[in-house]
């Protein structure tokens, strides 16, 4: 197995910083060359860790059916779930309205993918699809990211008021 000498034993939290600077690098470039569909598999994957990161800072999580991972679709809901009931810290960051667009833009990407083979897509069609999977995918990491420094920083509070001022945290 080769290793990436890179990212070889550097904290978890930078080598995936790395790693999303990599992808994002890599999805402007398969954009920039009129590879869309690498495009959309790029922002798929994003989009599904950064769903996960939203739930794990949400002390929440969907459960798996059988032995596969939770699906985007899953999480997705479970977001809104949470969003809706305005008692978490992610309803500040989070609104309907992005993770219904989020879910749009998943049901036009299952369709074409799906129907690949079966119907005439046009150049346009996924160039359109690949654009805004980029914007909803940096919209959306740049809003985990802000969500997780704001749940970062309300763990610290908690924590300092429950130990006297004393840190003690297990951060996510």
């Amino acid at each position: 197995m080769e290793t990436d000498t890179k990212t070889e034993g550097k904290p978890e939290n930078l080598q995936k910083y790395e790693n999303y600077k990599e992808q994002f690098k890599r999805l402007d470039k398969a954009l920039k060359e009129g590879f869309n569909l690498e495009a959309i598999f790029i922002e798929y994957a994003i989009m599904e860790d950064r769903t996960s990161s939203i739930l794990r800072y949400e002390n929440n999580s969907v459960k798996p059916k059988g032995d596969r991972p939770p699906s985007i679709d899953a999480k997705l809901r479970k977001i809104k779930t949470i969003i809706r009931e305005k008692k978490a810290l992610s309803n500040r960051y989070f609104s309907d309205e992005f993770i219904d667009r989020i879910i749009f833009w998943k049901e036009e990407r299952n369709r074409m993918i799906h129907a690949l083979l079966k119907q005439q897509l046009t150049a346009e069609t996924l160039v359109s699809l690949a654009e805004e999977g980029r914007t909803l995918a940096r919209e959306l990491s740049n809003k985990a990211g802000n969500y997780k420094r704001a749940a970062e920083r309300k763990q610290l509070s908690t924590a300092k008021e429950e130990e006297g001022g004393i840190i003690m945290v297990d951060i996510i």
